[in-house]
């Protein structure tokens, strides 16, 4: 199984997705990007933290959302409905759908606290437990 995640940098909950599906299913292909993401940009320092704290890996550099990447795919998860929308006016497919099984949004923690990187975990990780296990 190939998976991509998507957000708009692709250095804070497109990464963290990644690197939690990875850990789950080290035997599928899952790798992600960003819709305005700039290529070879680290890892949000907090997101890199929670993380570390959660015992995953935390290498990543961030890289642009490619016509090749969605192809690739079998599935394309986005974090909002905004990227949906975005991410299929510019690669029309009908493999991309919100990572939320409800429909809703993944708030975005750039430039918040920790604590909002933490919740981000933890609404993450619901949702992947609940779609991939």
């Amino acid at each position: 199984m190939k998976i991509l995640f998507v957000c708009t940098g692709n250095t804070c909950r497109s990464p963290m997705a990644e690197k939690m599906l990875q850990w789950l299913k080290p035997d599928w292909e899952v790798t992600s990007a960003g819709l305005s993401a700039q290529a070879g940009a680290p890892m949000s320092v907090n997101s890199k933290a929670v993380l570390q704290e959660h015992g995953l890996p935390t290498y990543h550099v961030a890289k642009r959302v490619t016509a090749e990447l969605v192809e690739a795919a079998d599935k394309v998860f986005v974090m909002t409905e905004q990227h949906r929308q975005a991410l299929l006016s510019q690669f029309p497919n009908r493999k991309t759908e919100l990572l939320s099984p409800n429909g809703f949004d993944v708030g975005d923690p750039y430039g918040g606290s920790m604590a909002d990187y933490e919740y981000t975990f933890g609404e993450l990780e619901e949702m992947i437990e609940r779609r991939f296990l």
